[in-house]
């Protein structure tokens, strides 16, 4: 029985290990499009290094959870126009669902989810860090160091 327990414990670790390897490696698509082109997109990332956990459920009607990694999606690729996009908000003790809207996305550009405590509850802001060829986020990969993953227009 001891050994029976030790194994599922084993084999639980080792999944979840090997999800969180492979989330987040790309940015997911906040449309349904598959076959639009990168360079008539932007990227919207949540910002790195933060104390709290930022992760995008959804862009307007498409969802954009993924199960590897628990509905912590750091980045999603979008079309220019305006796009609203849903936030999962959350530190040790809080949790916030909430949305950003962005009014004129342009393609090309980052745009930057900012988390903060305004005493009461988590909020998000977005920055615009402008025409960018690529950008790069870095992946937690407990206990290993974080990965360098990056994405192109």
């Amino acid at each position: 029985m001891r050994y029976l327990r030790s194994a599922a414990v084993l084999m639980a670790c080792t999944f979840m290990a090997g999800c969180a390897h492979f989330a987040g490696r790309h940015p997911l698509l906040g449309y349904k499009d598959k076959d639009h082109a990168k360079a008539d997109t932007a990227l919207v990332v949540c910002g790195q290094p933060s104390q709290y956990i930022c992760g995008i459920t959804g862009v307007n009607q498409v969802a954009t959870w993924e199960k590897f990694n628990g509905g912590k999606t750091p980045w999603v690729r979008v079309l220019p126009g305006k796009q609203v996009i849903k936030l999962t908000l959350s530190n040790s003790k809080l949790l916030n669902r909430q949305q950003v809207t962005i009014d004129n996305v342009e393609a090309g550009h980052v745009y930057r989810i900012d988390v903060g405590y305004d005493g009461k509850m988590l909020t998000a802001d977005y920055k615009d860090l402008g025409k960018m060829d690529s950008y790069t986020i870095h992946m937690p990969r407990f206990p290993l160091q974080p990965k360098a993953i990056t994405a192109s227009f």
